[in-house]
């Protein structure tokens, strides 16, 4: 009879304390193997190589480095692994941003214990985990793929504006961006709202979150 193998979680925080908190109710959990932690990416990738997790939480903002902006490189490296950002940051533009990159998650550090445990949960039965009024709320999946048809639609301008608002871009950062006037990114995000009718960056995201599960490559 095979035994059952338990899920297996590396941890990449420069904030000792919170990598002790996070290990100990890993391994109190009794539902998953702790694996090892490190306090920085280029440290937890090569001890990742010998560990295998099936599940990554990295902090975003570590000393030398931003979690996000290396999760692409973590993809290539470890491509079935999940990965779930745990960070301080309400920031929405972070949030979009590793929506963009292709979270599988985004948990605050003021979250509870529970809710934290909860949430690393249903990220490994290939869940998404991203704050309140993004998680709770979902389209009807013919809706989003309707929402996916306008996408493909939209001018290349539109396009190009939509990719930087998804990264969390101000308008004034497209503008330079682009070299357009702020007026005229502002002129692109009124009608990419309307064609995909939105009124607020919040309800965008959630479109983000969506499209993103149509297609997790």
């Amino acid at each position: 009879m095979s035994v059952r193998t338990r899920p297996k979680i590396f941890l990449i925080d420069d904030h000792p304390i919170v990598r002790s908190g996070l290990e100990s109710e890993i391994k109190a959990s009794g539902d998953y193997e702790y694996c090892g932690s490190a306090s920085s990416i280029r440290e937890g990738t090569k001890m990742m190589s010998f560990a295998r997790p099936d599940l990554l939480i990295c902090d975003v903002s570590l000393q030398d480095e931003n979690g996000i902006r290396e999760l692409d490189s973590i993809r290539k490296k470890f491509p079935e692994m999940k990965i779930v950002f745990l960070t301080m940051h309400r920031d929405w533009s972070y949030l979009q941003e590793a929506i963009s990159a292709g979270a599988d998650g985004y948990i605050l550090k003021s979250d509870s214990m529970e809710s934290i445990m909860a949430s690393i949960k249903k990220v490994l039965n290939r869940g998404k985990v991203f704050p309140g009024e993004i998680a709770n709320f979902s389209y009807d999946e013919k809706h989003i793929r309707e929402v996916a048809e306008i996408v493909k639609k939209l001018t290349k301008r539109e396009s190009q504006v939509l990719n930087f608002l998804s990264k969390g871009k101000l308008n004034r950062e497209i503008a330079e961006e682009l070299k357009l006037s702020v007026r005229t990114v502002e002129a692109h995000r009124a009608s990419i709202f309307k064609k995909l009718e939105v009124d607020n960056m919040v309800e965008l995201t959630r479109i983000l979150v969506q499209l993103k599960s149509l297609d997790p490559n």
